[in-house]
């Protein structure tokens, strides 16, 4: 796992970097006003349709797709997959006619304080977005698909088209001031970024036919493990309904695109850390549920977990000691105000330790998923969410818009300490002791590492401006970082530098 984890981190942060120009330049033509908030309505909202079910689908199709293979043989489970992409159309074709139909009351529901001119670019967005249902719903079996064949590059690849479209889209709405142009521009982007998917699979030896079968026992099968991720999902989507609703109605529809931002930025080490280890693991995973070698599966989950937070702790850490200039370099330029940057970078610091629990609920919940369990993480999933409701209403009294992005931090702390003791219930242990110690050293070094961003941070404001401070801040800290890792004897650090001395000995003898 370890070279195809690098390699593929590696093309994340490239896309990333991408995805950091997109928003740049949206916040420079765009800003965080009304019009950022009116786009980021009219993407959430197909957004929301497609990503309830894409979820499950993510979640179920390679265990399924597994299953077939050694019952049946690769033919049947290509037929399986053939099958659920052809249902998956039908399901879109009725998702779009909901969008389209119901637009102007999805929108208000989304933000209440729509109204106007607003409202209606609001509606006609989202009715151009609807249709890019069709492509993340048949995108989402082919990346599955991909994955099982070992191609996790032509998956990354797919945010390099989509940031570049968006970039191009921003810029021609900037300078000709025709909003239309931005959300139709969003819409080729969605759409051309899978363009290499059918390409790459037929290669790989999948050949698509025109099937539909509902009784397909694979199909049900894969129904029987979505169903609940479903409902899960759908309870994460209405998480987000109620924080944009709450923010749009208690704080104004420009607060929306404030906590966008926020995620933005910190969606770049679930993007990069997180997603990359959680989907590179998760065939492993699979085949290992699906083999019954638990105690191998558990082995694959602990190093997953260990490797995540390797990363995700200090980056998290990092961005929220140094959220204020991260805010103001990326967005802070004509239409994004230095009021703005104080906000976001609030926001940044709230949100942030969800970032961390996030990962380890994602890592845990495929270990459930590999056995045909989608039952357990649901549950505790439901529960989650239901706590962040509840934690809105009451810390958005405290601490305002802040109080949503804590809600959400507390609620999934308590999401993940669930998840740990039901993998535990049900797995047995996983060398406990190992994995916390490893876990208690990555936050010690993490934590000795954001301090001292902050002080080389504000002493380099005396010399250099605030880019410049910034840069050699983490520089410098990353560098702290590495060295504090190496003194306190992580094994992980030590497998991974063994790692690479293999890689440099291979390239000698080469």
């Amino acid at each position: 796992m370890g070279q195809t984890t690098i390699l593929i981190m590696i093309l994340t942060i490239l896309s990333k970097i991408f995805g950091f120009l997109r928003e740049s330049f949206m916040a420079y033509y765009i800003g965080a006003g009304d019009l950022k908030s009116i786009y980021t309505t009219a993407m959430t909202i197909p957004n929301m349709l497609t990503g309830i079910v894409v979820t499950g689908v993510l979640s179920a199709y390679i265990p399924v797709y597994n299953k077939a293979l050694n019952e049946k043989g690769e033919e049947r489970a290509k037929y399986f997959t053939s099958n659920l992409i052809n249902i998956l159309m039908v399901y879109g074709a009725v998702a779009v006619a909901i969008v389209i139909a119901f637009a102007g009351p999805l929108s208000k529901l989304f933000s209440p304080k729509l109204s106007g001119d607003s409202l209606n670019i609001a509606i006609n967005f989202t009715r151009i977005m609807a249709f890019s249902i069709f492509a993340y719903l048949s995108s989402s079996v082919i990346r599955g698909y991909l994955n099982i064949k070992d191609n996790f590059v032509d998956p990354i690849l797919v945010g390099f088209i989509l940031n570049i479209v968006i970039i191009i889209s921003t810029i021609l709405t900037g300078k000709i001031g025709n909003p239309y142009i931005l959300i139709i521009g969003t819409l080729l982007a969605q759409i051309l970024q899978f363009i290499r998917f059918p390409f790459v699979s037929k290669k790989l030896g999948y050949k698509h036919k025109k099937i539909i079968d509902f009784k397909d026992p694979y199909v049900k099968t894969l129904m029987i493990i979505m169903i609940p991720i479903i409902f899960s999902s759908a309870a994460d989507q209405l998480s987000i309904l109620v924080d944009n609703s709450m923010a749009s109605a208690f704080f104004g529809v420009a607060s929306v695109s404030k906590i966008y931002y926020a995620k933005t930025m910190l969606n770049f080490i679930m993007g990069v850390v997180t997603m990359t280890v959680a989907n590179v693991s998760f065939p492993e995973i699979a085949r290992l549920g699906q083999a019954g070698d638990i105690d191998g599966m558990k082995k694959s989950v602990s190093s997953a977990i260990i490797l995540t937070m390797l990363l995700v702790i200090p980056a998290t850490f990092g961005m929220m000691a140094l959220s204020n200039p991260i805010i103001k370099l990326a967005f802070e330029r004509n239409a994004f105000t230095s009021e703005d940057t104080l906000i976001v970078s609030s926001l940044m610091v709230a949100y942030g330790p969800f970032i961390i629990f996030t990962s380890f609920m994602k890592i845990f919940g495929n270990a459930f998923y590999s056995v045909g369990d989608s039952k357990t993480p649901v549950k505790i999933i439901l529960i989650q969410q239901a706590v962040n409701i509840i934690l809105n209403f009451m810390l958005i009294n405290f601490f305002g818009l802040n109080g949503l992005a804590i809600a959400t931090a507390v609620s999934t702390a308590i999401g993940s300490v669930i998840m740990f003791f039901a993998f535990k219930n049900k797995f047995g242990s996983m060398n406990f002791k190992a994995s916390s110690s490893s876990i208690i050293k990555i936050t010690i070094a993490s934590l000795v590492m954001s301090a001292v961003a902050i002080i080389i941070y504000n002493y380099g404001l005396r010399f250099f401006g605030s880019t410049i401070s910034l840069i050699i801040a983490v520089a410098l800290a990353g560098s702290i970082y590495l060295l504090s890792i190496v003194i306190l004897k992580l094994d992980e650090i030590n497998k991974l530098l063994d790692y690479f001395k293999k890689i440099k000995e291979g390239r000698k003898k080469v």
